[in-house]
């Protein structure tokens, strides 16, 4: 799962394209924010359709020279979630437990991938 670990909300934006809005840095991933509950309670994580829309840049969103362009049609006025740097967290396909990577053993279970 992809966690959000450098992330600002835009509150109350509404979707359309005409209007700009100033942002420093360009984002990496937009999303219309969905569940801010639960999207805090799990870490930041990315679940489309669950915490998050996931948008498309230029079919979505655009940002250029510090501007930023929404034009989302999930919403007409949302809580835009923009998305700096991500995360990855990893899950025991066993137990569930949280693991560094996919290659290492599961300290929860000890499930070893491929063994």
């Amino acid at each position: 799962m992809q966690i959000a670990k450098d992330f600002l909300i835009l509150r109350g934006i509404k979707a359309d394209g005409r209007v700009s809005h100033a942002l420093e840095r360009k984002p990496l991933k937009v999303a219309t924010l969905l569940d801010e509950e639960q999207f805090n309670r799990n870490g930041h994580g990315l679940l489309h359709n669950r915490t998050v829309f996931l948008e498309d840049q230029m079919h979505d969103w655009a940002w250029e020279n510090g501007r930023f362009r929404y034009f989302s049609r999930v919403a007409g006025e949302a809580d835009v979630l923009i998305v700096y740097e991500l995360g990855d967290v990893y899950f025991c396909p066993q137990c569930g437990g949280k693991k560094e990577s996919l290659d290492n053993q599961c300290p929860s279970c000890g499930h070893v991938p491929g063994a």
